[in-house]
């Protein structure tokens, strides 16, 4: 093993506790095919317990490549990022923070027809969320037809929406499609759903043109680690349902100017990598983001779901800070590649201070 840690000059984001050495790195260095470089992979991750500095640590880099003139989006669920204006004044002209309630004004803002430029990515975004919601499966021969026959019908109008499906769906008139209609409608009775939903004629205002996006949605409830995906209650199917779509969105803004380093960072990152709409779209963020040069980052306290080789083989950078719960540590460690079973590696991630990784 070797004790090089991080670049050469960069951003200053600690010290080994090993060698004393200072810590710096330079987040856009990875792609850019420089010589002896380990890993050409530009998404990250951080894990750990709650409180253990994972997200300060993440808020860092993301903070420092901004200054370094990286452009970023935050997915912030639990809305911690609200008062970064004025907390961060000098580059306070330079921060967008787009916070979504379900006011009559937002409605609509997060449905795929209106949040995606390309119809066709509207298209499939909507097959996602709408198969998510109602648990009907492509593998469904009597009821998937239905709905992907509704959805491209949709696609292919003039005005565009997810109540146009349910409207799609009636005009269809069977037993089958006026009770999947109904279904889809149930959700729309929540005020937080209403997010979700448009009637065609809402306008797509959400802008990243700055450099430092934070995307907050109010009132959003994440269902608990534990909770398997069967278990969530409606409002927590909202709430991933919602996850999927800005963080779909953030697709589009990978696929802007090349020659600009991107950051989109997913806190609370475990909710929706643990539904398999979500797994498929981390691993789309990824790849795309080695294609247009932009990192990924997880901030997940549930290493599991980073476990997936594809996904793994794919992160550049790794933290690891406190963890508590043994199962969890020997995860961690396996995420490490080092041996799970070795007690002195299970004792050093337990014994971390907050702050340390």
């Amino acid at each position: 093993a070797t004790q090089m840690l991080g670049e050469n000059e960069g951003i200053y984001v600690g010290y080994s506790l090993d060698t004393g050495r200072n810590v710096y790195l330079k987040p856009a260095l990875a792609s850019q095919g420089v010589k002896g470089s380990v890993t050409n992979a530009l998404a990250s991750a951080f894990v750990g317990s709650l409180g253990g500095g994972k997200s300060f640590a993440n808020n860092l880099i993301v903070y420092y490549a901004v200054l370094y003139g990286a452009q970023a989006v935050i997915v912030d669920p639990k809305a911690e990022r609200g008062r970064w204006k004025e907390t961060l004044p000098e580059i306070s002209h330079e921060i967008n923070i787009v916070t979504l309630t379900s006011d009559e004004k937002n409605k609509g803002l997060l449905d795929p027809y209106v949040i995606m430029k390309n119809p066709k990515d509207s298209e499939s975004l909507a097959i996602d969320i709408l198969t998510f919601l109602t648990g009907i499966s492509s593998r469904d021969g009597e009821r998937f037809p239905i709905l992907r026959k509704a959805i491209r019908a949709v696609t292919n109008s003039e005005v565009r929406g997810l109540m146009k499906v349910i409207e799609e769906l009636r005009v269809e008139n069977t037993p089958l499609s006026t009770s999947i209609a109904d279904h889809i409608e149930s959700f729309t009775d929540y005020d937080f759903a209403h997010l979700l939903f448009s009637n065609g004629y809402v306008e797509q205002s959400i802008s990243l043109e700055k450099q430092l996006n934070i995307i907050q949605v109010a009132d959003l409830v994440l269902p608990d680690k534990e909770t398997s995906f069967e278990e969530y209650t409606t409002m927590e199917l909202l709430s991933v349902a919602m996850l999927i779509v800005i963080s779909t969105f953030a697709l589009d803004f990978i696929h802007t100017d090349r020659s600009i380093f991107k950051i989109v960072d997913l806190d609370e990152a475990w909710s929706f990598l643990q539904v398999a709409q979500g797994k498929t779209l981390s691993m789309k963020l990824v790849r795309a983001g080695r294609a247009m040069n932009a990192g990924v980052y997880f901030v997940t306290q549930n290493t599991d779901d980073l476990l997936d080789e594809k996904l793994k083989n794919n992160l550049g950078l790794k933290f690891a800070f406190r963890s508590t719960d043994l199962n969890e540590i020997k995860k961690t460690l396996a995420f490490f590649g080092v041996d799970p079973e070795d007690e002195n590696n299970q004792k050093r991630l337990r014994d971390l201070e907050n702050g340390q990784c």
